[in-house]
């Protein structure tokens, strides 16, 4: 063999020009390989596949012409030839490195190949490969690269047949999926396919996806991605997490987000109905998600404390034990159930979030679904009632108070049916009182204010609406105790609002506007702060400090809220 490279490429050159006149008769698995140690892989790819078209000069087989009882021996031989090629990749790959390292030596030639020749040489037999017009080859080729987890070698410099390729392989014996040309067509396209998918071919569905994103088929990605969020397993072991599930329901929002993007720069309309589809089921999935957590957790619970030592309170042990077990087992169950399939926002409200009482779970679905419900909005408050009582029994008014905070702050303010805002004051400040009253708890003045501004997301309006409502109402509110502390929360929620119009006259922060009315209130968000609302809450001020004065009270107990009112007026009155 000679030393010079130059030498050796122009030997290399002839042997090779010299045995496309006879593939068919020589050993080419000895001969491939010389060329492989020599780096020259023109001759790798070539000869074996121009004997494989030998041995089916009419191509019959890929017609499906060919006489069956010779079809397996042709294929076999045929399939020998591909592999020399496949066994080149492998060698690159790093797949047998000793056996043909040992080969490798005793031809004398070096072996080390580093990482960008590497590549180099992997690309080289690629764009080679696929020029052959064979698919059946291909077919072997691209399995193989999959194999050895040449998947971006495979999306890059495959043929173009590739998107056939790995449709088949991914829904073998079922719906075949078709990249869709026109975005515009995208929604109708994204429908669920209810025929089950194996693991082996789910790989195949992602790469398919990744090709579409690759192409810039930003929907006929999304679709592919829902396929995968949304396909059925007949076999428990192979069923996606829903953390997976939940990752190509977000892929495929994102493409169809994407194509909206392109469709706009380009002009060209599409349906936003796509894009909305997909954000909804992420949306119920995310529920799905939440409520298998709070069925988990549930189950902890109650397995933590039987395995305890502690004695369990109430007049029958043993019946609470026997109870808490049942549903220890029921949650279980049904969290294992929904880790199977996506379940739909009714199933989920039925079947999982009623019957275990996860009543944020609950208003946030209803409150997704736009739920009018009935006439008065009957269902809502009672589902708020629930998960009121329940909080009190927890923690008193400051878990309650931090229940409204959260679950209010998901819902929107504007919503009167699924924020009932006047039935949770009322049961709030209810509570407030009575447990303030009675030593229970220590309740500040301001703690549902607070709570109701939170849920509003800072929006004083819509809260003192409410209590503006309440004090209007004397039957709903026949105690002057309980209409003293109603006065009380009002007034905190203009200091609030007051706040935010002084630091905007000021050019503060809200801390140092609070410093300035001399409270302690830090408000996290600017209201309207204009001449309007610096008016509105001065004369708010004024008619509430009236209404403190008709309060047939002891003056010990008013004096303090009446002076607040007074106290913010005049600060507002002030040039400042």
């Amino acid at each position: 063999m000679a030393n010079n490279p130059d030498e050796r490429d122009i030997l290399a050159r002839d042997a090779f020009n010299l045995l496309t006149k006879i593939p068919e008769s020589a050993d080419l698995s000895a001969i491939c390989k010389r060329f492989e140690n020599l780096r020259f892989y023109e001759a790798v790819v070539r000869l074996p596949l121009q004997k494989a078209q030998a041995l089916d000069s009419n191509a019959d087989i890929t017609n499906g012409q060919i006489d069956p009882r010779h079809h397996d021996t042709i294929m076999l031989q045929r399939e020998q030839c591909y592999e020399i090629v496949m066994n080149a990749l492998r060698t690159l790959k790093g797949v047998g490195h000793s056996r043909m390292q040992s080969a490798d030596k005793s031809s004398g030639v070096a072996t080390a190949v580093d990482p960008a020749s590497r590549t180099k040489y992997i690309k080289q037999i690629l764009q080679l490969s696929v020029q052959w017009p064979d698919t059946v080859f291909h077919e072997h080729l691209y399995k193989t690269l999959i194999e050895l987890g040449l998947e971006n070698e495979l999306l890059e410099y495959g043929g173009s047949d590739l998107a056939s390729f790995l449709q088949s392989a991914g829904r073998k014996h079922q719906e075949e999926v078709r990249a869709v040309s026109s975005v515009t067509s995208g929604a109708a396209k994204l429908h669920d396919l209810s025929a089950p998918i194996l693991t082996s071919q789910t790989k195949y569905l992602e790469l398919l996806a990744r090709y579409y994103v690759r192409k810039g088929e930003r929907i006929a990605a999304a679709r592919m991605f829902l396929i995968l969020a949304e396909r059925q397993c007949s076999n428990s072991e192979e069923v996606p997490t829903l953390d997976k599930r939940y990752e190509y329901l977000r892929d495929a929002v994102l493409q169809a987000k994407s194509a909206g993007i392109e469709a706009d720069s380009s002009r060209k309309p599409i349906d936003s109905s796509t894009v909305d589809l997909l954000e909804g089921k992420l949306t119920v999935l995310r529920f799905q998600m939440q409520i298998k957590q709070e069925l988990e957790l549930m189950t902890a619970r109650v397995e933590n404390i039987s395995s305890s030592s502690e004695s369990p309170s109430g007049l029958f042990p043993r019946d609470n034990i026997l109870a808490d077990a049942e549903a220890a087992k029921a949650a279980k169950d049904k969290a294992k159930e929904l880790s199977l399939n996506l379940k739909s926002i009714t199933q989920l409200y039925n079947d999982y979030a009623v019957p275990f009482e996860l009543w944020e779970v609950c208003l946030e679905m209803l409150s997704f679904a736009n739920y009018s419900g009935d006439a008065d909005s009957k269902i809502l408050r009672e589902i708020w009632a629930r998960l009121l009582d329940e909080a009190l029994t927890k923690g008193g008014v400051a878990e309650a108070c931090s229940v409204v905070k959260r679950v209010g702050s998901k819902l929107d303010p504007a919503d009167g049916a699924c924020l009932p805002l006047d039935i949770i004051c009322l049961h709030l400040e209810k509570a407030a009182l009575d447990r303030l009253s009675s030593g229970e708890e220590l309740v500040g003045d301001d703690d549902v204010a607070r709570a109701l501004l939170g849920a509003c997301k800072g929006l004083p309006e819509p809260v003192l609406a409410v209590y503006d409502q309440l004090l209007l109402n004397g039957a709903i509110i026949p105690s002057l105790n309980l209409k003293l502390r109603l006065l009380r929360s009002v007034l905190a929620i203009l200091r609030e609002w007051g706040i935010s119009v002084i630091a905007h006259r000021l050019g503060t922060t809200s801390t140092g506007a609070s410093i300035f009315l001399d409270g302690t209130f830090s408000l996290n968000q600017t209201g309207t702060a204009n001449q309007g609302a610096r008016d509105k809450i001065i004369s708010l001020a004024n008619r509430y400090m009236t209404e403190v004065r008709r309060l047939n009270l002891p003056q010990n107990q008013t004096e303090n809220v009446y002076r607040g009112f007074r106290e913010l007026e005049e600060k507002l009155l002030s040039p400042y």
